[in-house]
């Protein structure tokens, strides 16, 4: 199991070995109108809530141009992508890359009753079972690693995320550098993980930064059904009329407080039982040794 971590970890320092690769060189405004035909499936500036299509807002332009690519080629396989990319020229792809980077991501809601357990394979991973922590590749904040090509997962739909994941551990997605890692990574994560995952990182965002996710994570920014994702909207600039209340951002903020401590006690608890039964061990270890000694002082008084 150790041996495998340190291959898949090696497969992730190789592909972050790429840094040196120049990003995306694209033109927005060409890319803004290439996009209306993106709409119907991502939604308008690509914040899209489904299964099927990935929300792009946000999302580094190496890993949509890259991707765009590989639907073009045939090396990632998807039917209705491959005809989409196949009319799209070189520029095109870049464009559309520069384009949906630079639009603002719709932060999604984290279910309470599952992320915290996502927050600990997340941040931590489960090395018993061979399961490194996304974090390593994605980052704290999920905000992903632009020049390996290591996408944003922050904010992301929980129902396209959980498909992927179990897409890579089927091996429906593979047969690029990527998805060799992600292959790997996922084919140890059970439905329970999954479905963890996916709450945690719809829900994870910056604590600070810019509109494009700039700054330091947090364990959760948004958290709970309709009030999260109603505070979520308010904070990227949603329309008036689906704006949150006060008490529902107080609320979701309340919320996410509640996940994010559980996160941690769970953590600390197992941490705790790790240390508890070391203390134990030496507790034992010494209780042993005052037995051997008074046996041995008795001993030496019945030979005086």
């Amino acid at each position: 199991m150790t041996k495998r971590l340190f291959v898949l970890f090696g497969l992730m320092i190789c592909a972050g070995a790429v840094a040196a690769e120049p990003l995306v060189d694209g033109d927005v405004e060409a890319g803004k109108t290439r996009s209306a035909q993106c709409a119907a499936c991502h939604g308008p500036q690509g914040n899209m809530e489904s299964a099927q299509f990935p929300k792009l807002a946000g999302q580094g332009a190496p890993y949509i141009y890259e991707q765009l690519k590989l639907f073009k080629s045939g090396e990632r396989q998807n039917a209705i992508m491959a005809g989409q990319a196949a009319g799209l020229s070189d520029e095109d792809m870049k464009n559309l890359a520069a384009y949906y980077a630079a639009q603002q991501t719709r932060p999604g809601a984290a279910d309470v009753s599952t992320a915290p357990a996502g927050a600990i394979l997340y941040h931590a991973g489960d090395a018993e079972n061979g399961v490194p922590a996304c974090s390593g590749c994605h980052g704290p904040s999920g905000l992903g690693n632009e020049a390996a090509k290591f996408p944003r997962l922050s904010g992301q739909s929980p129902q396209y995320i959980a498909t992927q994941l179990k897409a890579y551990r089927s091996g429906d997605r593979s047969g690029y550098r990527n998805a060799t890692i992600m292959n790997g990574v996922a084919e140890n994560l059970s439905d329970d993980d999954i479905q963890a995952l996916a709450s945690y990182v719809a829900g994870l965002g910056p604590a600070t930064g810019d509109k494009k996710g700039g700054g330091h994570g947090a364990l959760m920014q948004h958290a709970g059904g309709p009030a999260g994702a109603a505070a979520g909207q308010a904070m990227t600039g949603g329309d008036a009329e689906s704006e949150a209340s006060p008490e529902e951002v107080e609320a979701s903020e309340q919320q996410s407080q509640d996940a994010d401590a559980a996160a941690k006690q769970e953590a600390g608890a197992a941490a705790g039982d790790e240390a508890a039964s070391t203390d134990d061990g030496a507790d034992d270890k010494e209780a042993d040794a005052g037995e051997d000694d008074g046996a041995a002082s008795e001993a030496n008084d019945n030979a005086q």
